[in-house]
């Protein structure tokens, strides 16, 4: 695969370690990562939240098993919002994915490797289409792996929107009554993952965004005119880092 493309706000947001440390528990309200525990892992951690996210998961991979999540998040985050190409943003999944597997096979009690592997798995999905996803018995991998990162870390913001977002998409795609029966997919569930996932990390602009995503998908004049709100929110709120510019801007041009 060819060099990753720059994120664009690279240049407004310089992070060291010693600004990593200071501002570790708003910038990880949404993941619960615990904190790194080597300098290697904090320059990784730094990289990533200057938005070098080819060079964060570089650094990552080189700590070891202790770097995977950050390696993950960066590919994450290059995959989701700076890479154009479709076809390249699943291979990236894929990639997160394989990594995540053995990562729980290794680690089987830590909630990111389990959040990794199921978060990387729901958007190979959305990639070949989500009733395709669903025939060949990824829904049930995608909810076993969140519902294991919710056991692990009941706190884990990013894990409650994307639970919450799995059962709006088996809803969307098959309806309420055979996403209930086949897949066990709910709209009380839904609505519950948003809420948790708002009240966890409300000045999260990547929670806003997707939580608005969910209600969509749920849809309802009153959903929507939330999911309005959200959008409207995120868009205005500060970034703290490259990560959260990039979501912002989603906002923005969502709207």
């Amino acid at each position: 695969m060819t060099a990753w493309q720059p994120c664009p706000y690279v240049a407004d947001y310089r992070f060291d370690v010693g600004r990593v440390r200071a501002l570790w528990p708003a910038l990880h309200a949404v993941d619960a990562e615990p904190l790194p525990e080597s300098d290697a892992l904090w320059h990784a951690w730094a990289l990533f939240h200057s938005g070098r996210f080819e060079q964060a998961a570089d650094a990552g991979l080189a700590v070891g098993l202790a770097g995977w999540s950050v390696a993950n998040r960066a590919t994450a985050a290059h995959a989701a919002l700076v890479e154009p190409h479709e076809s390249a943003r699943v291979e990236l999944f894929k990639r997160i994915h394989a990594r995540a597997v053995t990562h729980t096979a290794l680690q089987p009690h830590q909630a990111n490797a389990w959040y990794w592997q199921g978060y990387a798995l729901a958007h190979y999905a959305q990639g070949i289409h989500v009733a395709r996803a669903l025939a060949q018995g990824l829904g049930a991998q995608v909810r076993t792996a969140l519902e294991a990162t919710l056991a692990l870390a009941p706190g884990h913001a990013y894990a409650h929107v994307a639970l919450g977002g799995f059962h709006a998409a088996v809803i969307d795609k098959v309806g309420p009554l055979v996403g209930a029966i086949t897949y066990g997919a709910r709209t009380d569930a839904a609505l519950a993952h948003v809420a948790e996932a708002r009240r966890l990390a409300p000045n999260s602009p990547a929670v806003l965004v997707e939580c608005a995503h969910t209600l969509e998908r749920l849809g309802g004049d009153e959903r929507l005119a939330e999911a309005a709100r959200l959008q409207e929110q995120a868009a205005q709120l500060p970034a703290r880092d490259a990560v959260e510019r990039l979501w912002v801007e989603v906002a923005r041009t969502e709207l």
